[in-house]
């Protein structure tokens, strides 16, 4: 087996937690926090006008698949439609099939992005990847296990909140 960056190492550690090296912090991960999650609750909200699950999880997808965009050669255009801020329209109603598609997704956008940053070339972490500003590879690799994180504790809030109002 190849010996593997010691920064990508870690930054797999922090974007992909595993059972032998779970993260940390002990948090789920943002997959494992939509475990649970009935398509009622995926789109409850506490507040008027705030950010449900299933918004959410579109929004990290997006992200997800941008960031390995950004990361490789190849460029994967994204199938739900975003608004500017990179958030899905508000919806009234989602089916169960509707849900079950989003979290394979959200499953299929992070297997691309471990998979790019796995095999991403420690050579190139230092330089800004292909149409970016000067921001450096290995910021859009870290920043990207952050919002995911930040986000998930977001889900993982929500489904507290849902499960104490009685949403299941």
């Amino acid at each position: 087996m190849t010996q593997r960056d010691k920064r990508i190492e870690t930054a797999l550690l922090s974007l992909n937690p595993t059972m032998k090296r779970p993260a940390w912090h002990g948090a789920p991960t943002f997959m494992g926090g939509l475990r649970g999650v009935s398509p009622t609750m995926a789109l409850w909200r506490p507040v008027l006008k705030s950010p449900c699950i299933w918004e959410t999880a579109v929004h990290v997808a997006f992200w997800q698949n941008s960031v390995a965009n950004r990361l490789s050669s190849e460029t994967i255009k994204f199938a739900p439609r975003v608004t500017p801020q990179r958030w899905p329209p508000a919806v009234d109603t989602l089916s169960a099939e509707k849900w079950k598609e989003t979290v394979s997704l959200v499953a299929r956008t992070h297997g691309r992005l471990v998979s790019v940053v796995t095999n991403f070339d420690p050579a190139a972490l230092d330089r800004p990847p292909r149409g970016t500003t000067n921001r450096h590879a290995i910021e859009y690799i870290h920043g990207i296990a952050e919002h995911n994180l930040y986000h998930g504790g977001q889900i993982n809030l929500l489904k507290r909140l849902a499960k104490a109002s009685g949403v299941v």
